[in-house]
């Protein structure tokens, strides 16, 4: 009987340690992908400019770079390679823990039509 009571009173510490590590883990994988995020779009903007943003997510033991790229421009497609895999050198010679995803970048600005009209000069007032 005692020991009965003894688990049910440590078991709540026991759930609360264990949600408190698994938060702090998580935490912790979020700060690591902005870093590496932050790292790449750093490396990229040095050595070419402002061409690309690329996105950056943890995919279990995989990482995903995700990048939007002028295919018009193979020079830039091909620095924009280089420039990820070398920030994301594979530990252990494993080439799977990186996938590259490239996309189209738009060719026009994304801009509404509204806004290729003009600013209006109107305005609401609530007074």
């Amino acid at each position: 009987m005692l020991t009965l009571c003894a688990i049910v009173a440590t078991a709540p510490f026991a759930v609360v340690l264990a949600l408190l590590a698994w938060a702090n883990r998580r935490e912790r994988r979020h700060r690591e992908v902005l870093a590496r995020q932050i790292a790449l779009t750093d490396s990229v903007h040095e050595r070419l400019g402002a061409v690309a943003a690329p996105v950056v997510r943890r995919r279990g033991r995989r990482w995903q770079v995700c990048i939007a790229v002028p295919f018009e421009r193979p020079f830039v497609v091909e620095a924009l390679l280089a420039i990820a895999r070398e920030m994301f050198a594979p530990r252990d010679g494993d080439r799977r823990s990186l996938e590259i995803v490239l996309t189209r970048q738009p060719t026009r600005p994304a801009t509404p039509a509204a806004a290729r009209r003009g600013i209006r000069k109107e305005s609401l007032s609530w007074t």
